[in-house]
C-alpha cells in the first residue's frame, strides 16, 4: 500500500475567544480567560475530523497516510488512534507543561515538517496561525488550513474540517498536484476591537487548488455601500415588532440597525434589543443561552445575522456566540444589501454551526431582508458536504 506523508499543526487555543465573546483568540492569556469561564477548546476536535476524513478517503484509494505532527496539544492529541504518527519535538510545547502553545511553537513545528519531507502541511487555526506558517515556510511547501478560529479572512482555508480532509485526499491522490498562491490576511485584534484596523495582506501560501472546497478571502464592504446599508437599517427598524426580542449579531449591517435605533451596539459583538432598548450588550454564548432558557422573559425572539462579504458565511465565522443551541430554538433573519449578495456572484450563503442537524435545518432557501419592503430569496447551504446536490429546498 502506497504511503503519503502529511504534516499536522494544531493551534489548540484557536476559536476559544468566539463563544466567549472575545472577538478573537490572540491574547496570550486567552486559554485562562475562556476556560475559566467554562468554554472548552474546539480546535483539536476540528483537526481530528479533518484527519479522520483524510485517512478514510486515502484508504478507499488504496493508500495509507503517515502523519507527522507535534507533541500533545500541537497535534498528537488530536491524531491519537487514527493513523501511524511520528511526533516531532524540538523543545516544543504540547506536553501540558505550559498553559498554552505559542506562535514560536507553530513556526518551529512547521520548519520541522518541511525538514521531514512531508507532501502537505495541514494546520488548524485561524489567520494568526496562517501568518505563523507563512513566516516559517513561505511558499516552499503546499499547505492547507483547517478552519478552527473566530475570524478567518484568509483564502488558504478549506470551508470546513471535513472539506479540508476531502481536499487533501483528492490532491494527494490526483495527477499533477496543482497548487495556487492564495492570500494570507490578518488583522490586529486589539485595534480591531477599538474599530481602528482593517484586514491587511501579509503574503501568500501555496495551497492545493479546489474551488469547491476552499473558502474565498473576506471582502470589505465598499465605502460607497454605506448609504445602502443605512437605508436597509432604517427600513428594518420600521418593521421591528413590539415586544419581540432581537439578537443582533456582529457586523456592519447589524451595527447599522443599532445605530438606526439610536443605540450603541457592539460592532464585533452580539447585542439583544427589545422595544428599542438594549437588554443585553456584547453577550457571550452563556448569556444568550441563559436568556434562551428564560424564554426571553416570555417574549418571541429572532436572531438577526449578516453574511461575511465575499465569503458568504452567515453562521460560524465571527459570530460563534450565537450557538447551535440558540439557532435550533429561534428563527433566523438574514439581512444583507443587494450589493453584498451580488458580490457572491451566485454562490450560496453558508452555515457552519458545528451541528449537522442545525446546519441541515438552516439549509435551503432563505428570505434575505435587503431593504424597504424587499426580500431576496437566496440559497443557503451547509458549508460543505460531499454531495452538494443533497442540499434541501425548503424555505424559511
Amino acid at each position: 500500500m502506497d504511503v503519503v506523508s502529511v504534516g499536522l499543526i494544531v493551534n489548540p487555543v484557536a476559536g476559544l475567544g468566539g463563544p466567549a465573546g472575545l472577538k478573537g483568540s490572540d491574547a496570550s492569556n486567552i486559554r485562562k480567560i475562556a476556560c475559566g469561564s467554562g468554554y472548552a477548546m474546539t480546535s483539536p476536535g476540528r483537526a481530528r475530523r479533518a484527519v479522520e476524513q483524510l485517512t478514510r478517503l486515502l484508504e478507499r484509494s488504496g493508500r495509507r497516510v503517515h502523519l507527522f505532527t507535534g507533541p500533545g496539544m500541537l497535534g498528537d492529541d488530536a491524531a491519537q488512534g487514527i493513523c501511524p504518527t511520528t511526533v516531532l519535538d524540538a523543545g516544543l510545547c504540547g506536553t501540558g507543561i505550559r498553559d498554552t502553545s505559542s506562535a514560536n511553537d507553530t513556526r518551529g513545528l512547521a520548519r520541522l515538517l518541511v525538514d521531514a519531507g512531508v507532501d502537505l502541511i495541514l494546520f488548524a487555526g485561524g489567520d494568526g496561525t496562517a501568518r505563523d506558517v507563512l513566516d516559517a515556510v513561505g511558499s516552499t511547501i503546499p499547505v492547507l488550513g483547517i478552519p478552527a478560529s473566530v475570524k478567518i479572512y484568509s483564502a488558504v482555508f478549506a470551508l470546513t474540517p471535513t472539506a479540508a480532509g476531502s481536499l487533501a485526499a483528492a490532491w494527494l491522490t490526483g495527477a499533477g498536484r496543482t497548487v495556487a498562491e492564495r492570500d494570507v490576511v490578518d488583522i490586529d485584534e486589539e485595534l480591531l476591537r477599538a474599530g481602528l484596523a482593517s484586514p491587511a495582506l501579509h503574503g501568500t501560501l501555496s495551497v492545493p487548488v479546489d474551488p469547491r472546497r476552499l473558502q474565498a478571502r473576506k471582502a470589505a464592504t465598499p465605502a460607497s455601500d454605506a448609504n445602502e446599508v443605512a437605508a436597509l437599517a432604517r427600513a428594518f427598524v420600521r418593521g421591528m415588532e413590539v415586544d419581540r426580542t432581537y439578537v443582533l449579531g456582529p457586523g456592519g449591517t447589524t451595527n447599522a440597525i443599532g445605530s438606526a435605533l439610536g443605540l450603541a451596539t457592539t460592532r464585533l459583538g452580539v447585542d439583544v434589543v427589545q422595544n428599542g432598548l438594549l437588554v443585553g450588550t456584547d453577550a457571550d454564548a452563556h448569556v444568550l443561552e441563559s436568556m434562551l432558557d428564560a424564554d426571553f422573559n416570555g417574549e418571541p425572539a429572532t436572531v438577526v445575522l449578516t453574511p461575511l462579504g465575499g465569503q458568504g458565511f452567515v453562521v460560524g465565522r465571527g459570530n460563534q456566540q450565537v450557538t447551535a443551541r440558540v439557532l435550533s430554538r429561534l428563527p433566523l433573519q438574514i439581512v444583507a444589501t443587494d450589493g453584498k449578495l451580488a458580490s457572491l456572484a451566485g454562490r450560496p450563503l453558508l452555515v457552519d454551526s458545528g451541528d449537522d442537524d442545525v446546519d441541515a435545518r438552516l439549509s435551503g432557501y432563505a428570505k434575505v431582508f435587503t431593504g424597504a419592503g424587499t426580500h431576496t430569496v437566496y440559497p443557503v447551504r451547509r458549508a460543505y458536504e460531499e454531495n452538494q446536490s443533497t442540499t434541501t429546498t425548503k424555505e424559511y
